[in-house]
C-alpha cells in the first residue's frame, strides 16, 4: 500500500475512534485547528484616514475602451461600500457636494502557470512529480476625493491575489503542510470548494474588486467588516479560553491564554501563541481611541509573529499576520496626518508682537509636546518632532519638568527634550 494512502487510512481510523469516544492509546493530545474548526467571528473597524463627514456623492470611475464592465462594477461597489456603515452619506449624480473620482491604471489577470514539483508522498509506483497550478491578478486603481477646488484625500491602492493549488485543487500555497491540510479537510468534508479549487477567471476579478474597494472605503469613511478567524484548540487551557472567546469575553480569554503554562514544544505552543494573538486582534477592534487600538494590534503582531516563528508551515497564521500588518499601517497613517496638521497648525498661527516676551519663545515649547501628548500622538510621533524641529526653547527647570510629568508626558519624551536642548546649547557655543 502507498505510504501516503496508509497514513490517510490510519488517520481516518483514528478519527472515527475518537468520535466514537475510544480515542487513540498511547497518542498524546496535540494542539491544532482541528476538525471541525473552531470559528469566532471579530468586527474588523478602522476609522476612516479622511474624515468626509457625510453628504451627497458621485463616484466616477475611468478607466480603458476594455475595461468598461470593470469600471462599471467598480463604481457600483465603492458607492455601495461607501454609505453601507453611515446613514449621512447618499449618492447624488445630478448635484453632489463631494466627488470621487477613480482611475483603474491597471489590471491584471495572467493565464495559470503550471510548474512540476517532486511528489514527497511517492511511493514505489507513484508518480516523480506532480503539477502545481499558480493563479495571480493585480487590480490597480488611483482615486481622489475633492469638494469644489479642495483635495481632501488621493492615493494610489493596489489589490493583488497570489495563489498556488495542486492538482486536486488544495491550496498549496504555503508549502507541504498546508497541501496536506487541505487534502485532510477533503477527505473529512472539513472544508468548501471555495476553499480548495482555484478560482475562476469571474471569481478571481470578484476577488480583485473587492480588495480594491475596501481598500479605497478605508482612506475615506469608517470601515466595519466582519471576519472570520479560526481559533487554535486541542488543550485544556486552549479550549477554555476558546468557550470565553466564543462568549465575548475577550480580556478573560487573553488572561486564560497567557496565563497558560508554554508548551514544552515550539511547535506546539505556536498555536498557544497564535490564540494569544486574536486575542490581542479583538481587544484592538474594540478599543474606544486609537492608542490603544494600536498598542493592542502591536501585541497582536508580536505574537502571532512568535507562532508563526515557531511553527511557519501552518498556513492559517499567515493570514492573520497580513490583516494585522494592515491595520497597524493605517493607524500609523493616521498617527502621521494628525502630526502633519499639529505642525502646520502651529506654523500658521498668529504670531505674537514683537515686543511680547513671547516673541522670544521661538520654536518647539513645552506647551507643544503637551499639546501633541494630549491629543493622542504615540511617543515615538512626538520623539521625532522634537528631534525634526527647526528650533526648540524649553523649559527643563525642576519647575517645567513637573508641569510636563503632571500633563501625561513620558520619561522618554523628556528625555528627548534633555537631549535636543543640549544640543542646542553646543551649537551656540
Amino acid at each position: 500500500m502507498n505510504q501516503f494512502i496508509r497514513l490517510i487510512v490510519i488517520a481516518t481510523v483514528g478519527m472515527s475512534l475518537v468520535s466514537s469516544g475510544m480515542g487513540l492509546p498511547g497518542l498524546p493530545e496535540s494542539p491544532g485547528f482541528g476538525t471541525p474548526k473552531t470559528k469566532v467571528y471579530l468586527q474588523r473597524k478602522l476609522p476612516a484616514l479622511v474624515r468626509l463627514n457625510g453628504g451627497s456623492f458621485r463616484v466616477k470611475v475611468s478607466g480603458r475602451e476594455n475595461q468598461v464592465d470593470l469600471s462599471r462594477d467598480l463604481g457600483a461597489q465603492l458607492e455601495t461600500e461607501i454609505m453601507k456603515d453611515d446613514p449621512h452619506f447618499r449618492a447624488d449624480e445630478m448635484n453632489p457636494s463631494i466627488i470621487i473620482s477613480c482611475q483603474i491604471t491597471d489590471y491584471s489577470h495572467p493565464q495559470p502557470t503550471v510548474t512540476q514539483r517532486p511528489n514527497l508522498a511517492a511511493g514505489k509506483n507513484g508518480p516523480k512529480t506532480l503539477p502545481y497550478l499558480r493563479v495571480t491578478g493585480s487590480l490597480s486603481v488611483a482615486f481622489q476625493a475633492r469638494t469644489g477646488n479642495q483635495t481632501l484625500a488621493s492615493n494610489n491602492i493596489t489589490a493583488k491575489y497570489d495563489e498556488e493549488f495542486d492538482s486536486a485543487g488544495n491550496d498549496a500555497s504555503h508549502g507541504v503542510m498546508g497541501t496536506m491540510s487541505s487534502t485532510w479537510h477533503r477527505i473529512t468534508g472539513g472544508a468548501t470548494s471555495e476553499e480548495l479549487n482555484p478560482p475562476t477567471e469571474p471569481e478571481l476579478r470578484s476577488k480583485l474588486l473587492n480588495e480594491a474597494v475596501h481598500q479605497i472605503a478605508q482612506h475615506l469613511v469608517n470601515t466595519n467588516e466582519t471576519v472570520e478567524v479560526y481559533l487554535a484548540k486541542g488543550k485544556k487551557a486552549l479550549d477554555e479560553g476558546n468557550k470565553q472567546a466564543e462568549a465575548g469575553l475577550w480580556q478573560r480569554a487573553l488572561e486564560t491564554y497567557e496565563t497558560a503554562p508554554p508548551m514544552s514544544k515550539p511547535v506546539d505552543d505556536a498555536y498557544r501563541l497564535y490564540d494569544i494573538g486574536v486575542a490581542y486582534e479583538a481587544l484592538a477592534y474594540a478599543a474606544e481611541d486609537e492608542q490603544s487600538a494600536m498598542k493592542f494590534l502591536d501585541e497582536a503582531a508580536i505574537n502571532y509573529g512568535k507562532a508563526i516563528d515557531a511553527k511557519p508551515a501552518e498556513k492559517y497564521f499567515l493570514e492573520p499576520q497580513k490583516r494585522i500588518e494592515t491595520a497597524i499601517a493605517h493607524y500609523k497613517e493616521l498617527e502621521e496626518q494628525k502630526h502633519s496638521k499639529f505642525v502646520a497648525e502651529s506654523a500658521s498661527a498668529p504670531k505674537a508682537p514683537a515686543s511680547t516676551k513671547t516673541s522670544a519663545a521661538k520654536g518647539l515649547t513645552n506647551e507643544q509636546v503637551i499639546a501633541m501628548v494630549k491629543s493622542g500622538m504615540e511617543d515615538e510621533t512626538v520623539i521625532q518632532a522634537i528631534r525634526t524641529a527647526k528650533t526648540s526653547n524649553f523649559d527643563l527647570s525642576s519647575g517645567g519638568q513637573q508641569q510636563l510629568t503632571s500633563n501625561g508626558v513620558s520619561t522618554q519624551v523628556v528625555v528627548a527634550m534633555k537631549a535636543r536642548a543640549a544640543r542646542k546649547a553646543v551649537a551656540a557655543k
